[in-house]
């Protein structure tokens, strides 16, 4: 039975995504689970957000609240998540955020969502107007700079996943990306699940990928 290190940037247990994923696995897996912000008390999260809009990414907390947090700062961080995950016998490691880990160094497969979902969005939407939605309205200007550079024709917004308003954020958007004339919206976060893609979908009308359900596909594929 191949064992799957899942790696957030937030707190484990992940119980909003990880049963999604290995519901989704045609085999069973053993799961192994660690995160950026694990054991780290109010403070020292707090000191994880270097403010403005840079690179930063925002993770669910296990109390159900959300964190906002530097890449930089945490990249040395998950390199640590990655290393204990493999020390504790992981075959495969996932990690559940859509930055750019390629600094992950580790001695198994390691799927970074940040090479793999721009990669795969680029060849879908190609010639096409893509709609892009980003959990945080701080992302928005770097995404429409990462994906125009990708050579694609592309609207963004936010939605955030972590609060009750999940659903009237996804209504938004999706009113947004209609407004915008898109062919194809990509929901870019894998904390959004399928009742915002539902929601979504239904204002805009138009095919709609969401990033969790690409990723169980991939990890499908990995351990099949």
């Amino acid at each position: 039975m191949p064992t799957i290190g899942f790696a957030t940037i937030g707190q484990t247990p992940r119980d909003d995504l990880v049963p999604y994923l290995v519901g989704r696995l045609a085999r069973p897996v053993t799961v192994l689970e660690g995160g950026v912000l694990d054991d780290l008390d109010a403070a020292t999260v707090a000191s994880l957000d270097l403010g403005g809009d840079g690179l930063h990414m925002v993770t669910r907390l296990r109390d159900g609240g959300s964190a906002r947090l530097a890449y930089d700062l945490a990249l040395p961080r998950m390199q640590r998540v990655v290393d204990d995950l493999v020390a504790h016998g992981a075959d495969l490691v996932v990690i559940l955020c859509g930055a750019d880990w390629s600094a992950v160094r580790a001695d198994v497969p390691v799927v970074n969502p940040g090479r793999l979902f721009p990669n795969v969005i680029q060849a879908l939407g190609a010639g096409s107007r893509v709609g892009i939605v980003k959990p945080s309205a701080g992302q928005v200007e770097v995404t429409v700079r990462q994906y125009q550079a990708l050579g694609l024709d592309v609207a963004v917004t936010s939605a955030f996943p972590y609060d009750a308003a999940a659903n009237e954020a996804a209504r938004r958007a999706g009113v947004a990306m209609r407004e915008a004339g898109v062919d194809l919206v990509w929901m870019t976060c894998v904390g959004m699940g399928e009742d915002m893609r539902d929601t979504l979908r239904a204002e805009c009308g138009v095919p709609t990928i969401l990033a969790r359900s690409l990723l169980a596909r991939v990890i499908g594929e990995l351990v099949a």
